[in-house]
């Protein structure tokens, strides 16, 4: 609550180049990262209380996030990539919203010359499948997913697809190579509706009418998809 809830203007603290809000951010992640993972995810309570702090961490100290280490930032990455997984709808939520900040954080920042978007494309450049890693599983829920976390992953696919289009385009050609020909053309036709006119924007109109295409695309695909 402390950290998401707006009570504090916490950019005051780089205003007046102060630390303690670094130090503390800093602290509370050594600790975070120090529980393994397999224990958050055998916790409920824990693993919300973990998901949550890492969503408001990239919500609203993104910067802070990507000033970090490469092998911690993937230590995390990889924390929400198991997360996205979970049964439970709201670890989802929480870990398709973490995802939705990096990549709208990308999209909106990719042509600036920001520290933070240095340091974003120093992780990338190091890690360079961690979008088209995200955007598989992402899918992946999607499309084979039980229904209860469709809602909860849909949000990120917008974002992801416009920070990093190769990244969905490798996702297409590994489905369609696993399906029939006969599947191939129906998956070619499913996934060329899903983007007709898809705007380069990320305001909220936009995003409801493509989770609306998502839906559709979702409900097609299952009807002839072989796994």
């Amino acid at each position: 609550s402390a950290l998401g809830g707006n009570y504090v203007c916490f950019g005051v603290f780089a205003l007046y180049n102060d630390r303690a809000l670094e130090s503390a951010l800093d602290v509370a992640l050594q600790l975070a990262l120090g529980v393994p993972l397999e224990d958050v995810l055998a916790y409920p309570k824990l693993s919300k209380a973990f998901y949550g702090f890492v969503e408001i961490l990239f919500r609203n100290h993104i910067a802070t996030v990507l000033a970090l280490e490469t092998n911690i930032l993937m230590q995390l990455m990889n924390a929400v990539h198991e997360g996205l997984q979970a049964s439970d709808a709201m670890l989802s939520s929480l870990c398709a919203n973490t995802i939705d900040h990096l990549a709208t954080f990308y999209f909106e920042n990719a042509n600036k010359d920001k520290m933070a978007m240095h340091n974003l494309n120093k992780h990338l450049a190091a890690q360079p499948n961690l979008f088209s890693s995200l955007t598989a599983t992402l899918f992946n829920l999607l499309l084979f997913g039980s229904p209860q976390n469709h809602w909860a992953v849909v949000r990120p696919i917008l974002s992801i697809i416009l920070a990093s289009e190769s990244s969905l385009n490798a996702y297409k050609e590994h489905l369609l190579a696993s399906q029939s020909p006969e599947n191939q053309n129906l998956l070619n036709e499913a996934f060329n509706k899903l983007l007709a006119d898809v705007n380069r924007s990320l305001d909220s109109s936009n995003r409801d009418r493509f989770t609306q295409k998502l839906t559709a695309f979702r409900v097609a695909s299952r009807s002839f998809l072989t796994i």
